[in-house]
This record gives structure tokens, sequence and C-alpha cells, in this order.
């Protein structure tokens, strides 16, 4: 099975994504090689293409795992788009630490990538939402703010006019769109222009805004345009 590495697996467990799954892949007692020879786990990349040799079947827990495993053939694809997981993910950690203040008590976090610039597969933005959480030690999800609204997971209050407003008492709503003042397609390889948030409720959001992000043969870099805070 082929499968994109979005976590290099610091705990020694690789996280995949595929079309639509995400797999947990330990590496203790694996053979793993790259362009023809053996490497050390340390030398796997996020960004990396995964190819999985295994002869059992395939486990339906969260995330999938294999049964068997033989062997994992690495390689790096060409190209500027490589790891975009990986820039998305550095994004979602800086939101994290600004106006941390929000995050108090947060059991919660939604990864909304359903309008990220580049083209994720469902698979790869399941596995970009179970890494953050993961490393925030919450429950990971990637609802759009609708969906959580209509869930549930959203407390609504009625003001004076009549009107509905909503705020995630116990969680976060991080979502990446296209950055819609940028000249041209928002991706355009090798740049990529978007907007992020970090969302609690109407009065506790924070915002990058016009950012720009290049890839270069060091990895991915971005600048943020603006910061705002509600």
């Amino acid at each position: 099975m082929t499968l994109r590495v979005v976590d290099a697996g610091a705990d020694g467990t690789l996280i995949l994504a595929g079309e639509t799954e995400v797999y947990a892949l330990p590496l203790v007692g694996l053979t793993l090689y790259l362009d023809g020879g053996s490497i050390d786990a340390s030398a796997v990349e996020s960004g990396m293409t995964a190819e999985v040799w295994y002869t059992g079947g395939v486990q339906e827990t969260f995330p999938a795992r294999f049964s068997q495993v033989v062997a994992v053939s690495l390689s790096r694809e060409e190209g500027a788009q490589y790891d975009l997981c990986g820039l998305y993910l550095t994004v979602l950690e800086d939101l994290w630490s600004a106006d941390d203040g929000l995050n108090g008590g947060a059991e919660l976090v939604s990864v909304d990538l359903s309008k990220a610039p580049g083209g994720l597969t469902a698979g790869e933005k399941e596995a970009v939402a179970y890494v953050f959480a993961q490393r925030h030690g919450v429950q990971g999800l990637t609802m759009t703010y609708d969906e959580l609204r209509e869930e549930g997971y959203l407390a609504g209050e009625k003001l004076e006019d009549g009107s509905t407003a909503y705020s995630f008492t116990n969680g976060l709503l991080f979502t990446v769109t296209p950055d819609e003042s940028a000249e041209g397609e928002s991706f355009s390889l090798p740049v990529v222009c978007f907007s992020a948030e970090k969302w609690r409720s109407p009065l506790g959001a924070y915002f990058f805004t016009k950012c720009t992000a290049s890839r270069d043969d060091n990895g991915w870099v971005y600048a943020i345009g603006a910061e705002m805070i509600s």
C-alpha cells in the first residue's frame, strides 16, 4: 500500500495517510529502505511516500494498523508540493501558541482543511487533525463550523435582536482557507496563499491573514501578512 508520511514518528510510530484513511505504523523491528539502501528510523521525514509491504490484514482501529509488516520502502517526491501536510501542521502549531489564553479548558479541536489550498486527500486532512490533537492531548475532529453547530458541539445564546451567538465552550475550531485577497490562484506552486483562524466564540478568535508560503530545498517557510484578534 502506498501512503503519505504525515508524522515522522518521534515516538517510534509513523502516522500515514491514504486517500481516505489514517494509519499508524510502529517502526520497532521493521526494515526501512530509501533509494535502495536500508536506513535508520531517525532518517524518515514527513512528506515522504511510504510503500508498506505486509502479509496480514489491516486492523479496523483508528488509526488503522497493519498486520505482519515485512518492510517499508520510502521515497522523496520531486516537486514543491512535498510535505504540504507539514506546512499546515506548522501553521496550526503557531496558531495554538498565539493568544494561548483561548486554549484554556479545550478538550476538543476541530481542524477544518476542507478549503485549504493544495488539494489534500481526505486521509491527509484526517491525519493532520489527528497528529495535531495528539500533540496537545485532546480529541481531534475534522468538522466545519456548520457541522459542529448541526451536531450539537456549539452552545447557542439568544441575543436581543433575535439572532443566536454560538460558542465552542469545550473546544477550538482551526480553519485554513485560500487568501481571497491574493492575485491569481491561491495555490500556484511553488507558492501557497492562505488565511488561518483559531475560533472559540464571536469574541474569542485569532487570525493569520494574507499568509504566503513557499518551499525551497530546506522545506516550507511562510510569512504572515497580518494578525487579528476578536
